[in-house]
């Protein structure tokens, strides 16, 4: 297990060859050593908070949104003696650093709570998480129970799909539809992370003359989660 630390967050961070990027700036993060850690890592620092710069962490799903292709879940905590200003879900410093990889949903929540139990401070909204990971999974759960029982779970799907969008398209009539934090989820075979299939509703309405007529196409909308995710695997193995 990692060092005990206050704030622990969660960032997406784009794993290179020669190191971790930042995936939405390509900001390359720095290997150093610290010393609160006792070892080498990575970290990255800004000149100010001014605007809006700074190193932002958050939440798990609010994490997952920024993942793309070759990104990673990592651990982060500001750096104790950078200026950091602390919100309920999530926090911005001029310097962060990496306390590691967050291979396991389920050893994440246990330091958190480690931390905030040995007196180091916490965020709000993450320290809730952590405390809602202690009652799941259940013993016996599927992939697909647990999706279907759990809202955080759930949550966390819809976050990793976060931004995906399709429209479709009748004549002169169109709609586009994106995800969102109601979107229907289904599990299916297979290892894929979550991407949102089918098409939204659409509404047509036809007149020619006197007639007139109002056609609406149900939405077929959902998330296809593999069932062996890893993110979501991790949830169902309780060691």
């Amino acid at each position: 297990m990692s060092a005990m630390m206050s704030y622990i967050a969660f960032k997406s961070l784009r794993v290179a060859d020669d190191g971790l990027y930042s995936p939405q700036r390509n900001t390359k993060w720095d290997e150093v050593y610290a010393s609160s850690l006792g070892r080498l890592t990575y970290s990255l620092r800004t000149a100010s908070l001014e605007g809006k710069q700074g190193v932002y962490a958050s939440t798990v799903c609010e994490a997952w949104r920024y993942m793309e292709d070759d990104c990673r879940l990592f651990m982060v905590v500001p750096d104790p003696d950078a200026e950091t200003e602390i919100g309920t879900k999530g926090w911005r410093t001029t310097c962060a650093i990496v306390l590691g990889e967050a291979t396991s949903l389920h050893d994440a929540a246990r330091l958190i709570l480690a931390s905030h139990q040995a007196g180091y401070p916490q965020i709000q909204g993450i320290l809730r998480w952590a405390r809602f990971m202690q009652v799941t999974p259940q013993a016996g759960l599927t992939a697909r129970e647990l999706v279907e029982k759990s809202i955080e779970v759930r949550r966390m799907v819809r976050a990793a799909a976060w931004g995906y969008y399709t429209t479709i398209r009748r004549g002169r009539s169109e709609h586009t539809a994106s995800v969102t934090w109601s979107t229907p989820i289904r599990v299916v075979p297979g290892d894929e992370p979550p991407v949102l299939v089918g098409e939204p509703y659409l509404k047509t309405h036809f007149q020619r003359g006197r007639f007139s007529r109002t056609l609406y196409t149900p939405s077929t909308l959902c998330i296809e989660v593999g069932e062996d995710w890893p993110p979501l695997k991790s949830l169902c193995q309780t060691s």
